[in-house]
């Protein structure tokens, strides 16, 4: 994805600060606005969460809302739904479809929140029901809003997951959010926004959790929608690619303000305020930096993983037929030295996920041998104490990763009780303010709940916990796909730190084949349990062998200034 070339800028004269963040967004000729926030401020308690946001967005229009964790973006959408905490108060006008949504009862607003207006929450583990299959949660919106049979509306729930890639022969609608993916959550989440077409979809990090040709096809859907139904998109996200090529209007948000907004190609050609300026100095990754660590003994692997298969049961499709499995690693084989930095890509469902599981001891294996140090990792369907000392992990779903009635100073001391001698009292808290500043947080974090953060906060709580017992392997599953560009970059910088200092090695899992690019040696492109190809990171970039690699580089976004 790179930005068109745009109408010439020579003659355009650079607002102000002052008049670039205080400005309504223009409408488009003959456009009509149909989302018009002004003067709209929000506080929690008390505490000032946004600060005068006014913009507007057209019919068939995209409006890109870019800024760091918490700096108000979700906060923002939520106040256009009117989903709000207990002790907020909100001032100012948000006006939809002639509509000022601040006047209007609960009721009225229940039927206006996913008919007209429609919302891609950013974590869809906790946006979905644990309890209830896909097929009732994408139907339920529907029988809800339309006047339909039970029959049709399983009819229309098909079509609308088929829609966003999640067929019936391959997904039921019996299945259940724990059965499917993180990728295939999100593609469930966003059925769900847009099953009864609404005129407005506010999507706050819908393809955060997506690999690169799912991410495109998404994409692709919704300009589809916007060409055909007329409907209005207002795209939250830090992926500065996925906003130069779908929006057509940009607002920049600092600590709750607008401090920069107008036409896309205006802000991505000629961005006036220094913070913007940040922002894609952070975006601009340049692959091939990374210089490679010592790995030590190249004869003696930190992991070793040989032949490794993985299956699950698959039930019975009759009384009579017998049970079945299915392959989700298929004679695996890989190495990663200390030090060393290792990529493993490929799209949802390939068996990421179910090999880092294999990797933690956390499920049995079928066959094959995975080592930590010359020591098995699963003995007798348990851990030792030695590799858990070891061997870390960072969850692709930081929230559900995490126990809510605990504050962050026990989530992240949390690895200490696998050490021999683990520290008490102020070396114990003092560690634990230590690693949360490392990874950008603040030490009064530490009394608050996981609830308090924004998503990217979550993702840093969560890195944090893995770094504070020093361990030789750390497992990174979609580390920074929720992090903001600034942060993600300085979380990057300090994990190739680490590893300079104390010879850490990771297994990077992740969809962002920049990030992968710029932060590993080698990497492994997995599909449909195997490895397809392997080898160094620059060489599989730039020459890719294999037509599944070939897709999936032509698929990812770039930024172009």
């Amino acid at each position: 994805m790179s930005v068109d070339s745009g109408p010439p800028l020579g003659d355009r004269q650079p607002a102000s600060d002052h008049q670039r963040a205080n400005s309504v967004l223009p409408n488009r000729v003959g456009a009509l606005p149909l989302l018009a926030l002004e003067k709209v401020s929000l506080s929690i308690h008390d505490t000032p969460i946004l600060h005068d946001i006014s913009l507007t967005l057209a019919t068939g229009k995209t409006l890109g809302v870019i800024g760091e964790s918490g700096s108000g973006k979700s906060m923002t959408a939520l106040s256009i739904m009117q989903l709000l905490p207990r002790g907020a108060k909100l001032s100012g006008c948000i006006r939809f479809d002639n509509q000022t949504l601040t006047d209007l009862d609960e009721a009225a607003l229940c039927e206006l929140r996913g008919s007209d207006i429609g919302m891609i929450f950013q974590e869809p583990m906790t946006a979905l029901n644990p309890v209830k299959n896909i097929g009732d949660q994408v139907s339920e919106s529907i029988r809800l809003h339309r006047t339909v049979s039970r029959d049709e509306a399983q009819r229309l729930t098909r079509e609308t997951l088929e829609r966003v890639g999640l067929p019936n022969d391959e997904f039921p609608l019996a299945r259940y959010p724990h059965e499917l993916s993180g990728g295939q959550r999100q593609r469930v989440v966003i059925a769900i926004a847009i099953a009864c077409k609404p005129k407005l979809l506010i999507a706050d990090e819908p393809t955060t959790a997506l690999d690169v040709t799912t991410q495109a096809g998404i994409l692709d859907l919704l300009r589809s929608l916007q060409a055909t139904e007329g409907l209005a998109l207002m795209l939250i996200t830090h992926d500065l690619a996925v906003v130069a090529d779908m929006a057509d209007d940009v607002v920049i948000m600092r600590q709750g303000r607008i401090v920069e907004s107008g036409p896309r190609d205006c802000i991505f050609k000629a961005p006036q305020h220094e913070y913007t300026l940040d922002l894609f100095a952070a975006s601009a990754f340049v692959p091939g930096k990374r210089q490679k660590q010592a790995s030590g003994n190249v004869s003696a692997p930190l992991l070793s993983v040989q032949n490794l298969i993985c299956e699950y049961p698959v039930s019975r499709r009759g009384l009579f037929k017998p049970a079945t499995t299915f392959r989700a690693v298929d004679d695996v084989s890989l190495d990663i030295r200390a030090g060393e930095s290792v990529g493993l890509v490929g799209e949802s469902g390939c068996g990421k996920s179910t090999l880092t599981r294999a990797l933690l001891g956390l499920m049995p294996i079928h066959s094959g041998v995975v080592q930590l140090n010359g020591e098995s990792v699963s003995h007798a369907h348990r851990v030792s104490r030695r590799v858990r000392q070891q061997m870390q992990i960072v969850f692709q779903d930081p929230y559900g990763s995490f126990n809510p009635r605990h504050k962050v100073a026990r989530l992240v001391a949390e690895p200490l009780h696998v050490l021999d001698s683990p520290p008490e009292g102020k070396v114990k808290n003092s560690r634990v303010v230590e690693v949360l500043e490392s990874v950008g947080m603040s030490a009064d974090d530490r009394d608050k709940y996981i609830h308090e953060f924004s998503g990217g906060q979550r993702q840093r709580i969560a890195i944090a916990r893995a770094l504070i017992i020093n361990p030789a392997l750390i497992i990174l599953d979609e580390a920074v796909s929720a992090l903001d560009v600034s942060v993600r970059a300085q979380v990057l910088e300090l994990l190739s730190s680490l590893a300079a200092e104390k010879g850490l090695a990771y297994l990077f899992i992740s969809h962002d084949l920049s990030v992968v690019r710029r932060v590993t040696d080698r990497v492994l492109v997995m599909k449909d349990g195997r490895i397809v190809e392997r080898g160094d990171t620059e060489t599989v970039f730039v020459a890719p062998q294999d037509e599944y690699t070939q897709a999936l580089i032509g698929a990812a976004p770039r930024l172009e200034f």
